[in-house]
């Protein structure tokens, strides 16, 4: 894996998530679970994230209020699961604040930092690393019946 580790500079209303018992949710498209487990498409970027992955933090939305604004907002979800931020940082990323100041976005709209991969190898370890962390636990929301 070939990572140069140099994130590029925040943006002034941007904050890096600092907390390493906080989460990252993390909505998962229908489309993407597989016997309901969510293969590690979840956390493949879509075209126009331009290496910002979008979710949201704990410490501003629930897992539930992060399902239920995705789909106010039209989004599919077939739910929430989460990623702790040490998990985000053992896996090679950071998280990003960055709702100040725009009430467009979701409540605590925070985004994985993907910008710094500088190769295809170095972003599938990083998404694989996530995709374990976040399916070696439940689904957040809604609740398994």
């Amino acid at each position: 894996m070939t990572e140069t580790n140099q994130f590029v500079p925040l943006e002034p209303h941007e904050t890096e998530l600092d907390q390493l018992d906080e989460f990252y949710w993390r909505q998962c498209h229908p489309n993407y679970l597989d016997g309901g487990v969510p293969s590690v498409q979840m956390f493949r970027e879509s075209t126009g994230d331009n290496g910002k992955l979008s979710g949201a933090r704990s410490e501003k939305a629930s897992a539930q209020l992060a399902y239920e604004e995705r789909l106010a907002r039209g989004g599919n979800t077939a739910g929430t699961w989460g990623v702790s931020l040490s998990e985000i940082t053992a896996a090679g990323t950071r998280a990003v604040d960055d709702s100040v100041g725009d009430a467009a976005l979701p409540t605590g709209h925070t985004y994985l930092d993907y910008r710094h991969l500088d190769d295809k190898p170095s972003a599938r370890a990083v998404r694989s690393r996530l995709h374990e962390a976040a399916t070696s636990r439940p689904r957040e929301w809604p609740p398994a019946p």
